[in-house]
């Protein structure tokens, strides 16, 4: 019998190994495919779709909390289920079956709910001969998802869990593949490998033809607590969803929440649009409003106030009358630390300990890690950074202490010194505020997997570790990270006798721009005398004003740095305005343009130089400009005549609550994009007057950037914008 059915090969394959940690604390003690979905376990309402398109038999990957599935018996499949201990992704684990799989099998994720017709799909696949077929839908909030960009059925691009420098679309995969087993040859052995993330960007890059399909029908995914509210609602029509032995009294008023089993729910409380798990037991007179989840076996006794989205772990007891207000309260295990780029918060919240349980999740765990650690000039970030040091070499990585500076050079630091990361920490004390900015080895901000992966470390504080650290590097002499710096800013820029300009402010970049143009030759003063540059606090981008007070800004300084290279091609973001890159293309240069959090864009930079230093170096950015104006003979007015005039103007929307609103907001971006130029650029829609660029904040939230000839077109552009959403 055993070698029967090792010898069977499967046609579907359910990925049921992740730790579900977005879905805290619904998943503190139950994985996601055995979370209830209007009282019936998602797994069970997976199967059942695969038995309706003819599916008999499946293996299921598990991982995290493998000993809950023991007791699952599915009604609908023969499951075989293998267990791993090492999450190795959803490729990877797929791998370490391959011997029991089809030449063609389905991959689908244990979190889906869905109607599609599978088999309708399976057999077209199988028909026309593909290799890969990625079955897709389009979402309200597609940032949570694999977006792709589609002609016809072939897919032309691939971003995992995009943030908001990733091409903004709703068209996007569901998790569900159609595979030849061959294609599992590019997946390496033993080590984590996903799907989005890994494998379908390398088979694009290599030319490898994957397909997608746009599926009717219904899909969820519910891997956060809004998305499985927003399933369970949909399929109960948004009445309460109610388990087993639940006792309701009769002056209780629940409306539009999920209830798990044996929840009580005292006279005179009111729930309104929230999740409640098992075991929860509401007292008298107590409120919990809209977006608030509370973990199993927890207790608010009577009079018990929770703000709305407020989210509490299991077995936790809240007093009489107690009000609570924090967001997270429960060991920020459902916590986003990271905002676009960086982690900032107050000194209370992001203290000692964090700092050190950060260091640790900093480390990849599996493999050796070199980090390098910047710090601002007050002792409170100098005690920061050493926390942080301690941290990573608690988890087995090696630390580079590279002393103060200010956050643009950790670009710098990770190509002198061949690091895998860099961060730079900076507390300022009288205000008791706390930043970390951070850079991997290309020198760019992290991407978003990467945070996502920190972030869940950081949640579940399973770290390496480490019994003999390895001892830090502490760099000194001419070998320090600022004497480096400003040797090679000498060498990029050369010599600067006859350069004549003032700088405004007297700051840590400010007088690093000032004491290297001076150490280069360059007459400077401080002040307004002269054409005059500023360079922002952070170092990593500048703006100047010309002697009869006109400003360029950041991006017109990076279109005469562009302009006035040697070189004919040049790297820059994507996020270029439109005029620049017109302007930059019929000044005869060949752009090439990143997302600079995208890894499939990253590992194609391995073929050519990274981006232009200048884009994320102030300080660089204004000597090269006043070099080569200087080369020229021309002041700032007259740069600035040359070049078309542009005004950027930004305006952030803020976050909206999971609602319908919500909804039809992320539906409407994703319209006004297609209706654009999505060849061009996916997220920019033209007007007469300009363009206009929308994109999500990974924090939460959309920000509209509106181009145009005038400042005050410019406004109204945005302001037009912002009224269509």
């Amino acid at each position: 019998m055993e070698q029967e059915r090792n010898e069977r090969r499967m046609e579907a394959v359910i990925l049921a190994g992740g730790m579900g940690s977005r879905l805290a604390p619904i998943t503190d003690d139950l994985p996601k495919p055995l979370v209830p979905v209007c009282g019936t376990p998602v797994l069970t309402r997976l199967t059942e779709c695969l038995k309706k398109n003819g599916w008999e038999e499946a293996l299921m990957t598990v991982c995290a909390l493998p000993e809950a599935f023991d007791a699952y018996r599915d009604p609908n499949l023969r499951l075989d289920t293998v267990k791993g201990s090492v999450p190795l992704g959803s490729a990877g684990s797929v791998r370490a079956v391959r011997d029991r799989l089809a030449d063609t099998f389905l991959v689908i994720s244990g979190d889906t709910v869905t109607d599609f017709d599978l088999r309708r799909a399976f057999d077209r696949h199988k028909k026309e001969h593909r290799l890969a077929t990625i079955l897709l839908t389009r979402a309200e909030a597609p940032g949570e998802f694999g977006v792709v960009t589609l002609d016809g059925s072939r897919i032309t691009g691939f971003s995992e869990k995009p943030s908001w420098r990733d091409t903004l679309s709703d068209l996007v995969s569901t998790g569900i593949y159609i595979l030849d087993r061959s294609l599992l040859e590019e997946v390496p052995e033993g080590i984590k490998f996903d799907f989005g993330r890994d494998l379908f960007p390398q088979l694009l890059r290599r030319g490898i033809e994957i397909c997608g399909e746009l599926m009717p029908g219904h899909w969820w995914d519910i891997g956060t607590p809004e998305s499985y509210y927003r399933c369970c609602m949909a399929l109960s029509d948004g009445e309460t969803v109610t388990g087993q032995e639940c006792l309701l009294a009769p002056g209780a008023t629940v409306r539009a929440s999920i209830l798990h089993d044996r929840v009580s729910v005292g006279n005179g409380s009111k729930v309104e649009g929230s999740i409640l798990c098992s075991g929860v037991r509401i007292g008298e007179g107590c409120t919990v409003p809209p977006g608030c989840v509370i973990g199993e076996n927890t207790v608010l006794e009577d009079g018990a106030v929770l703000k709305a989205g407020v989210r509490l772990k299991g077995g936790l007891l809240v007093g009489k009358n107690a009000s609570v207000g924090e967001r997270y309260v429960f060991g920020s295990l459902t916590r986003r630390w990271f905002g676009d780029e960086q982690i900032k918060g107050d000194r209370t919240e992001l203290d000692s300990t964090f700092c050190l349980r950060l260091g640790r999740a900093l480390k990849t765990p599996g493999r050796g890690m070199k980090v390098g650690i910047l710090h601002g000039a007050s002792a409170g970030s100098r005690l920061y950074a050493e926390l942080l040091s301690r941290g990573v070499q608690d988890a087995g990585g090696k630390v580079w202490e590279l002393g103060d500076g200010f956050p643009a050079v950790i670009s710098f630091a990770v190509r002198q010194y061949d690091l895998d990361m860099a961060v730079f920490v900076d507390l300022r004390e009288s205000v008791g505020r706390v930043q970390f900015w951070f850079c991997d080895r290309s020198g760019l901000p992290l991407t978003r997997e990467v945070q996502r992966d920190i972030e869940s470390r950081l949640r579940s504080e399973l770290y390496d570790s480490c019994i003999t650290p390895m001892p830090a590097v502490f760099p000194d002499g001419e070998d320090r990270v600022l004497c480096r710096y400003c040797s090679w800013l000498q060498e990029q820029v050369g010599s600067l006798s006859g350069v004549k300009f003032s700088v405004m402010r007297r700051d840590d970049a400010g007088e690093f721009l000032y004491s290297n143009a001076k150490e280069l030759g360059a007459e400077v003063s401080y002040g307004d005398t002269e054409d005059n540059f500023t360079v922002s606090p952070d170092g990593r981008r500048a703006c100047a004003y010309t002697q009869s007070g006109k400003p360029l800004t950041y991006w017109h300084l990076v279109a005469l740095a562009a302009a006035e290279s040697d070189e004919s091609t040049v790297c820059l973001p994507a996020r270029l305005p439109k005029t620049v890159e017109d302007y930059l293309r019929n000044m005869g240069k060949e752009l090439r343009l990143y997302a600079d959090n995208r890894d499939e864009v990253r590992a194609g930079m391995e073929h050519h130089d990274l981006p232009n230093p200048y884009v994320n170096d102030g300080v660089l950015l204004c000597l090269t400009v006043a070099k080569r104006l200087r080369q020229r003979g021309v002041t700032l007015d007259e740069a600035l005549a040359a070049l078309p005039a542009f005004f950027v103007c930004r305006k952030e929307l803020p976050v909206v609550p999971a609602t319908e609103a919500a909804d039809r907001r992320a539906s409407r971006i994703a319209s006004l994009a297609r209706g654009g130029a999505p060849d061009a650029f996916p997220a920019r829609v033209f007007w007469p007057s300009g363009c206009v660029t929308f994109f999500p904040n990974a924090s939460g939230g959309y920000t509209i950037l509106a181009e145009a000839s005038g400042w005050e077109a410019a406004e109204e552009l945005c302001a037009e914008a912002e009224k269509l959403l």
